[in-house]
């Protein structure tokens, strides 16, 4: 514990305990640590192929499936997205809310509904003062369920060409927070940070339509 936690409460006056409803959410972190692996041994010179080859026979053993079954489940999860998981299950991370919190400002900006400038003593803009002095509590934010809904596919378009996504995804997830700042926002101007958050969304996928999410509780912890 640090040893200036009894000041804490005073230096961060300004706490918040909130909930988010999120009709759907993408996740976006790869679910098999094979696939890292595989990249780094790629980029070490060890052959694609008997490392495919490798991982097709161990699923064949770990699942009992055939060498078939056994290669369409490595091709899955070689591009399967997801969600971090612990004994409590599901999670995405709270840096993950204040990214996105720090998104939200910025739309809120870019339409006028806060100022850009002029933010505490120094004038600060507003991007980097809510970045210095707001912040989410935890680490972990559950999702309230152990599995994910189910998997979703989509094609995919960057520069090294096309392919299949495969995503994990949660129905109507329930995501409670905590938010403490040492400067006091008035009630308008979370309203636009969060109205814009709202549309915006959390997780993966937000061009796609997913993560958009209602505020159902922010309450002022006094």
């Amino acid at each position: 514990m640090s040893v200036f936690a009894k000041y804490r409460d005073e230096m961060y006056p300004h706490r918040f305990n909130g909930s988010l409803h999120v009709p759907c959410i993408a996740g976006g972190t790869p679910t098999d640590p094979r696939v890292a692996e595989g990249w780094l041994k790629t980029k070490l010179g060890v052959d694609k192929d008997d490392l495919i080859r490798e991982m097709v026979a161990q699923t064949m053993v770990e699942r009992g499936v055939t060498a078939d079954e056994a290669a369409k489940l490595v091709d899955q999860h070689k591009h399967l997205n997801g969600f971090k998981r612990d004994e409590h299950g599901l999670y995405i991370e709270g840096r993950q809310l204040k990214a996105a919190l720090k998104e939200a400002a910025s739309v809120a900006v870019a339409a006028g509904k806060l100022n850009a400038r002029g933010w505490g003593k120094t004038n600060k803009g507003l991007l980097s003062y809510l970045a210095e002095h707001v912040f989410v509590v935890e680490e972990r934010l559950h999702l309230g369920v152990t599995e994910a809904t189910g998997i979703n596919q989509r094609f995919v378009h960057t520069f090294r060409g096309s392919g299949i996504q495969y995503e994990e995804y949660v129905a109507d997830a329930k995501v409670d927070f905590t938010v403490i700042s040492d400067h006091d926002f008035s009630e308008k101007e979370w309203a636009a940070i969060w109205t814009a958050g709202e549309q915006q969304g959390i997780g993966a996928s937000r061009s796609q339509g997913y993560g958009r999410y209602e505020v159902t509780r922010w309450d002022r912890i006094r």
